[in-house]
């Protein structure tokens, strides 16, 4: 199974870019045509789904609070099926369209380098000028972002875990566990980040030659995890 489907980048980004249309504003039930179209391209890319809920750990809570929080309005139609779901709709879908953020995220991290996305990115924006490279650095370094974000939140509850702290006894005090190094490890990314933009400033020109950028292919932890990022 071929995990780079479609195999063009510029095609996998325009797809990502389609889904998450899909996923903010096709009606209805729209959305989980977009779901069933991010689970097709994750499978087809290697992604364990099953696995990858299980490493979310934390961040899962977190992404169904938009559906917690909707039950308690929704509850009192629970007899009525058809008016409970339509209640309760909202809130699942906030939840749903989180969930799908980063499992898009997943798949592009899987089959597309941040090299090739700030590439296509800098293409679509060529006529902003410099302003438009560093706006397809940026997001091409966020789009990285996500899938990196949920795997060192997975390096720190494990790490937390092995030191004795039980989120289902304290979670509070399993998540002042997890703020300290997570926190770190985000202000070093975001420091290297800074610098990677703060060279491209001084010298645009020299920052990005034949389409590729030296800092975004040998520094290893820009990326998510899966075969061109690797998640150290």
């Amino acid at each position: 199974m071929n995990p780079l489907f479609p195999g063009d980048y510029r095609v996998r980004l325009a797809l990502y870019l389609a889904l998450q249309a899909a996923v903010f504003l096709a009606p209805g039930a729209g959305i989980l045509a977009a779901a069933a179209a991010i689970l097709f391209l994750g499978v087809r890319a290697g992604v364990d789904w099953g696995r990858w809920l299980a490493r979310l750990g934390p961040l899962l809570g977190v992404i169904l609070l938009p559906a917690l929080a909707g039950l308690p309005e929704a509850w009192p139609a629970r007899t009525e099926v058809t008016a409970f779901l339509a209640a309760w709709s909202p809130g699942l879908r906030r939840s749903l369209a989180f969930l799908l953020v980063l499992a898009s995220a997943e798949w592009l991290s899987r089959t597309t380098r941040v090299d090739e996305i700030r590439e296509t990115l800098e293409g679509l924006l060529a006529p902003l000028g410099p302003r438009g490279r560093r706006a397809a650095l940026a997001a091409a370094l966020t789009l990285g972002f996500l899938p990196w974000a949920r795997y060192e939140l997975a390096r720190a509850d494990e790490a937390a875990r092995l030191r004795g702290s039980d989120p289902r006894r304290g979670p509070l005090r399993h998540l002042a566990a997890l703020g300290i190094p997570l926190t770190a490890r985000l202000l070093e990314k975001a420091r290297l980040s800074s610098e990677a933009l703060a060279l491209r400033d001084a010298d645009p020109d020299s920052a990005a030659p034949a389409g590729r950028d030296v800092f975004l292919d040998g520094a290893p932890d820009l990326g998510g995890q899966g075969r061109h990022q690797g998640p150290a």
